[in-house]
């Protein structure tokens, strides 16, 4: 059904391009697609979406590809300091993301820019194009999933997360919580991910290229996965890492997912989606612990959901002593105007009932033993 060399060709003809250059691209390629034939179960409507998802990925590969290889220039620019925001999804990484991205020195990956690289943005450029086309495309989505926007309520012109820039390579961590792909999920689990995140080095070249910032606000939660290979690839960055009860984060993260997978497929196991996403997460967070304590202290800040809500203004200023960052009364006055704008819950609460996925709060904790004690989050019994 997902043929990796149809598909390839597809991409290639819709843009008229044919070089996807030298990084990895097949092997993790072959192996989504043996996955969703095999494992995933979808509809007609949710194996069409995942063949478009997978062309346009391709595409865009063969694109960035195309655009490096006419402005060789753009890989010898450096680039600016990064500040990864990571963590358990239903965290805080959002509310956090969408904060720093109001500090007018932070560059942020915007969500009309992340599936459509090229021509790099350019800040001359008033209004560009593909914020017009996202504007409209989340206006569509919002008529077809109206509840979406309870739980995640993004704008076109909000910073994105980097997994797709990650899927270039196919090795995105993203893709296990929306599809039931067991068989990638562990080819990703025991994969290299430092190759994925040189190469999304190559993509923030491009975005910084014509749209610089003082420094890079990015955000991915599964990125506490491969900690190591971020270090590796962006030897200086820093990362704050937000913490949540995983008796709340994971049902709400489950409920989210299975909206967006509602759809794709005809029946959605809602007790074995949760029993998948808690051995994901709780993986996840047993690698960061490790990975953490070889990479140092100092690199990491803290933020708990609750603190970010209770007093975001000084919540922030704290953080950015810690990052050494300078935290201006511009920046200041941004952050209040966007709480007054746009203040939580604006299109109501993401109401979920963590029993439909038939685990009890103690049970979701017990994976986190760890995480919960170090942190202070909860007490497992």
């Amino acid at each position: 059904m997902f043929s990796p060399e149809a598909l390839k060709a597809q991409a290639q003809a819709e843009t008229g391009l044919s070089e996807f250059g030298a990084e990895p691209l097949d092997d993790g390629l072959s192996a989504f697609c043996a996955s969703l034939t095999a494992e995933a179960g979808l509809n007609a409507a949710g194996s069409a979406g995942a063949q478009r998802g997978i062309v346009a990925t391709l595409a865009e590969r063969l694109r960035l590809e195309d655009w490096l290889a006419r402005h060789p220039e753009i890989l010898d620019q450096t680039l600016a300091p990064q500040v990864f925001v990571v963590g358990l999804p239903r965290t805080g990484t959002t509310a956090l993301s969408q904060f720093l991205s109001e500090d007018p020195s932070a560059r942020s990956i915007r969500r009309w820019e992340v599936n459509a690289l090229t021509p790099p943005p350019d800040a001359t450029v008033a209004v560009d194009p593909r914020l017009i086309a996202t504007r409209e495309a989340f206006v569509a989505r919002d008529k077809a999933m109206p509840t979406l926007k309870t739980m995640l309520p993004v704008e076109a012109e909000d910073p994105s997360e980097h997994g797709p820039l990650l899927g270039l390579t196919f090795r995105n961590l993203q893709l296990p919580a929306l599809y039931d792909a067991p068989s990638y999920t562990d080819w990703l689990l025991a994969a290299d991910m430092t190759p994925a995140y040189a190469y999304f080095a190559k993509a923030l070249k491009l975005l910084q290229w014509k749209t610089p910032g003082a420094y890079w606000n990015l955000k991915n939660p599964p990125d506490i996965f491969a900690l190591e290979a971020i270090k590796t690839v962006f030897p200086s960055a820093l990362f704050v890492w937000t913490h949540r009860d995983p008796a709340s984060s994971i049902p709400s993260v489950c409920s989210l997912t299975g909206l967006l997978r509602s759809t794709t497929v005809d029946r959605l196991d809602k007790p074995a989606q949760m029993r998948a996403m808690l051995r994901f997460q709780a993986e996840g967070v047993r690698r960061a612990l490790a990975a953490r304590a070889r990479i140092g202290e100092s690199n990491f800040v803290d933020v708990t959901q609750a603190e970010l809500a209770r007093d975001t203004i000084g919540v922030i200023r704290e953080l950015y002593g810690k990052l050494g960052l300078p935290f201006t009364r511009e920046y200041e006055a941004h952050l209040q105007r966007r709480m007054e704008t746009r203040p939580r819950a604006q299109h109501g609460r993401h109401a979920y009932d963590p029993a439909e996925f038939g685990l009890t709060a103690q049970q979701i904790r017990e994976p986190f033993a760890d995480y919960l004690r170090r942190f202070k989050l909860a007490e497992v019994k």
